[in-house]
C-alpha cells in the first residue's frame, strides 16, 4: 500500500503551505501524492530483490494521448519495457490491447474478485457516473459502458468533474457539497486578491495563497465536511492534517493559533489545546494587555519571516517592514 509523506498530503500543501490548486503547468499533486511515494516503495523492492516488475492497467483505447504514449515505448520480445525513471524496473501492461467491452466482459464473468466485492457494484458505479444507462455493446453505434473517468474529488486539472455531476444527477445529491468546494478552489487560484504578490523564492509573480485565503479555504472545507457528514458522508480532513496545517501557519504567519480555533468552530479538534506560541523570553510581555501581547507576537513572527525571506527581494522586504512599522506605531499609540 502506497501513501504520501504527511508533509506532502494534499490539504497540508493547499491550506497549510498555500499552494494554489493544481494546474496542468503546476501539477504538484501528481509528484507528491503519487510519483514520489510509489518510487520510494519500488526502490525498497529493488534494494531487497535486485529488480522489480511494475504492472500497469493502461489501455490504448483509453484516449488518443494514452495510445500515442504507449506506442512510443520499446518492448522486449516478452512484452516488457524499461521504466524511464526507476532503475532495474520493468513495466508490463497485460490489458494494453483490450477494449472497454473486453474489460467489462472479463469483470462480469469473473466474480467475485480477490477483494470479495461483486463487480456489479463497479458496474453500477460507472452507470451513475455516466449519468445514463450502462449497456453492453451489440451495435457499434451504441455508447460503450465505462466511459467515465475517476480521479481525486478535488481535482482541478479539468474544467468540470463530469463523473461527479453524473452521480449528482442520478440521486447522490450530497456530492453537490463536494462539487461546490472543488469548483471554489479552482476559481480561487485565479483570484489575484487571494494570492501573494511574491513566490516563496522571492520572485515577483503570483505566489501562494495569502494567510486570509488559507483561512477562508479551511472554513469552506470544514463547512463542506459538516454538510456532507450530515447527509451520510465521511470526514474529509483528518485531525493529523489539521495539526500539520496549524504548524505550517505558525511557522509562516500565525501567532494566535487560528487553525485550531477555526476547526473548533466546526466541531473539530475540541479535545486539542491551542498550539503554544514559543517565543524566547515571552515572560517580558506579561505586563501588556492581551491585545498588546498578540500584537507584539505578530510583530515578532513577521520579523522572523522577514529575516528568513525578506533579503531575497527588496520589494518583499519593504512591504513586510512597512507592515511591522505600522503595527509598532499602533502599539505605541
Amino acid at each position: 500500500m502506497v501513501s504520501p509523506k504527511e508533509e506532502d498530503q494534499f490539504w497540508v500543501n493547499l491550506i497549510g503551505k498555500g499552494y494554489p490548486s493544481p494546474t496542468r503547468t503546476f501539477r504538484w499533486c501528481t509528484e507528491r501524492l503519487k510519483i514520489n511515494p510509489t518510487q520510494t516503495i519500488v526502490n525498497k523492492i529493488v534494494a531487497k530483490h535486485g529488480s522489480a516488475i511494475l504492472t500497469l492497467g493502461v489501455r490504448k483505447s483509453e484516449s488518443i494521448s494514452r495510445k500515442n504514449s504507449i506506442e512510443k515505448r520499446i518492448l522486449s520480445e516478452s512484452g516488457f519495457n524499461k521504466h524511464d525513471s526507476y532503475p532495474n524496473t520493468l513495466i508490463y501492461s497485460p490489458i494494453v490491447e483490450w477494449s472497454t467491452d473486453d474489460v467489462w466482459a472479463y469483470l462480469t464473468t469473473h466474480n467475485p474478485p480477490p477483494w470479495n466485492v461483486n463487480h456489479m457494484e463497479l458496474f453500477e458505479l460507472y452507470t451513475k457516473a455516466s449519468g445514463d444507462k450502462c449497456q453492453f455493446i451489440i451495435d457499434t453505434k451504441q455508447s460503450s459502458c465505462g466511459g467515465s473517468r475517476f480521479g481525486c474529488w478535488v481535482c482541478t486539472l479539468v474544467n468540470e468533474d463530469k463523473s461527479m455531476q453524473g452521480f449528482i444527477r442520478r440521486g447522490d445529491e450530497n456530492l453537490a457539497y463536494l462539487n461546490e468546494f472543488r469548483n471554489f478552489i479552482k476559481v480561487a487560484r485565479e483570484d489575484k486578491s487571494l494570492r501573494s504578490d511574491f513566490k516563496k523564492d522571492g520572485r515577483y509573480k503570483p505566489g501562494p495563497f495569502t494567510s486570509d485565503a488559507r483561512k477562508q479555504i479551511l472554513r469552506k472545507l470544514l463547512e463542506c465536511e459538516l454538510n456532507f457528514k450530515r447527509s451520510g458522508g465521511v470526514e474529509l480532513i483528518s485531525d493529523s492534517q489539521i495539526l500539520m496545517i496549524a504548524n505550517e501557519w505558525k511557522c509562516e504567519f500565525d501567532s494566535v493559533n487560528s487553525c485550531i480555533k477555526i476547526a473548533k468552530e466546526y466541531g473539530r479538534m475540541l479535545d486539542i489545546q491551542d498550539l503554544e506560541v514559543r517565543i524566547p523570553n515571552e515572560e517580558i510581555l506579561d505586563d501588556l494587555s492581551s491585545d498588546e501581547k498578540e500584537m507584539v507576537k505578530s510583530i515578532i513572527k513577521e520579523g522572523i519571516y522577514l529575516c528568513n525571506n525578506g533579503a531575497k527581494d527588496i520589494e518583499l522586504f519593504n512591504v513586510i517592514k512597512k507592515n511591522i512599522d505600522d503595527k509598532t506605531m499602533k502599539l505605541g499609540d
